[in-house]
């Protein structure tokens, strides 16, 4: 059989919010979304000016997109995102979570302030998120909510240097399990996805020798990430949650 492309407007009129969306991966996300057919809201921490780049952009190629500051390891401050979304779309269908720092620091020299920081960025932030948009979802009976982990930490794979983020990676696969569990009778599913060894922008994110290890044989790109993380969106989909995906071309750490 001749191979199949993704259809084009698996998610046309869909809501959603990616956070985390003014660069890099989170900003390709919010283009994918919207070459998806969807309207999209874009969110920032602090750099407001290329988060409203990246909703100009999507703007201008016909598809309706805002752009919102919003801190989501803040409660408060992600109810206003999701707010902001309300009053301009209607609500919310699918939620990507992108946002969480990473720390390289062992254990004995972190300070507290840098524990919190980090497990705030990479945990608090999903729970806020996730816990505001439940009701729009739950209302409509029907949403998608797709979070980001790490390799290795479905199977609680420590690494050195990396405690804060580990942990806090570790609990998002559990959370996202149980909220899938709660959830899964309303129309809403919860998956993970977990990018590996990738390439931002022209800057690959590893050491070559770390490269070489992907069995694959190279980095990954950011169409690899939004190609697993709509798929859990699309219709193909609407079976699993749960779930977790490690988008790494069979790199293991």
């Amino acid at each position: 059989m001749p191979a199949r492309s993704e259809p084009l407007e698996t998610l046309k009129d869909k809501v959603v919010l990616v956070t985390g969306s003014g660069r890099g991966l989170g900003a390709y996300l919010a283009h994918a979304a919207a070459a998806r057919g969807a309207r999209v809201v874009v969110n920032a921490r602090s750099d407001v000016p290329r988060a409203e780049a990246v909703a100009e952009s999507i703007r201008k190629s016909g598809k309706g997109a805002i752009a919102e500051r919003a801190d989501v390891s803040d409660y408060e401050q992600t109810r206003g995102l999701v707010e902001a979304a309300r009053s301009a779309f209607g609500g919310i269908d699918v939620l990507v979570n992108t946002v969480g720092s990473f720390l390289w620091k062992p254990v004995a020299d972190m300070e507290p302030a840098e524990w919190r920081a980090t497990v705030a960025s990479n945990l608090d932030s999903v729970y806020n998120t996730c816990r505001l948009v439940l009701p729009l979802m739950r209302a409509q009976r029907w949403g998608r909510i797709v979070n980001f982990g790490s390799v290795g930490a479905a199977h609680t794979v420590g690494q050195p240097e990396v405690a804060a983020c580990s942990a806090a990676k570790a609990a998002v696969i559990a959370f996202s399990k149980a909220l899938a569990l709660e959830e899964a009778r309303g129309g809403i599913t919860v998956n993970v996805v977990c990018p590996g060894v990738f390439v931002d922008g022209e800057k690959t994110l590893a050491s070559a020798t770390l490269v070489e290890r992907v069995p694959v044989g190279r980095a990954g790109l950011h169409d690899d990430v939004a190609r697993a993380v709509f798929f859990f969106a699309s219709p193909a989909a609407d079976f699993l949650t749960g779930q977790v995906l490690d988008v790494a071309g069979g790199w293991r750490p």
